[in-house]
């Protein structure tokens, strides 16, 4: 997720610049910083022996309907299952979108994963999950927060969580803040929890000593135990 180190306003998160860049026409380089500066960083990890698998990197819904996308990936030499395109869930296609479907099916062929973010928030359809037909979902924050207070988000949840499953297709809850949404979401049997109850945004340096700690394996059990 990227930044903005503003000089007089502090860090900035994307809703809060994203929406200019669109209108200077700048997303795409935008873009391309961002996955130059993360594939670089994952190969330093890669190189000190950390063990992270793969990085994630968020796509603009613009950028993949850049039709010159194949060509800057094609340029970054990319290992196959190392990096997972996050893509926002009002991507889904139609039929019509022959630039978009093609730089999808380029993704596939470089072993690029495709993650849909902040599922459940409306614009998709069982339909269109097929036709983009994703390696994960990462379910929206809201459905997550709200699950301790709902018994209808929290079928609402657990049914996005089986519809993944039956399809073969990894779920991830975002926005994980408490014990209560790690106990619902583990006796859900959903795969990955995200959020600040884990961890909080860390820079690329303090990642090497945050994996060689495994401060990441204890966090849950320290928050229960707090709740408790």
């Amino acid at each position: 997720m990227a930044r903005w180190n503003h000089p007089v306003e502090g860090i900035l998160t994307p809703d809060k610049f994203l929406a200019i860049a669109e209108d200077l026409d700048a997303v795409a380089a935008i873009d391309g910083i961002i996955l130059e500066k993360a594939l670089a960083d994952f190969r330093r990890w890669q190189a000190a022996g950390i063990p992270i698998p793969k990085v994630s990197v968020n796509v603009s819904a613009r950028r993949l309907h850049d039709p010159g996308l194949t060509t800057t990936l094609d340029g970054l030499h990319i290992q196959p299952g190392t990096l997972s395109f996050e893509l926002l869930e009002s991507i889904f296609l139609d039929d019509s979108d022959e630039i978009a479907i093609r730089n999808m099916q380029t993704l596939r062929q470089l072993g690029i994963d495709i993650e849909i973010d902040d599922f459940g928030t409306g614009h998709a359809s069982i339909i269109g999950l097929l036709k983009v037909n994703p390696s994960t979902l990462k379910v929206d924050r809201e459905l997550v927060r709200l699950a301790p207070q709902s018994t209808e988000q929290r079928k609402l949840l657990s049914s996005i969580i089986d519809i993944g499953h039956s399809l073969g297709i990894k779920v991830v809850a975002e926005g994980v803040e408490t014990a209560e949404h790690i106990r619902i979401l583990q006796d859900m049997g959903c795969d990955s929890l995200q959020g600040y109850a884990l961890c909080r945004p860390l820079p690329a340096h303090q990642i090497q000593s945050f994996v060689a700690a495994e401060a990441w394996r204890s966090a849950p059990s320290k928050i229960q135990r707090a709740a408790g």
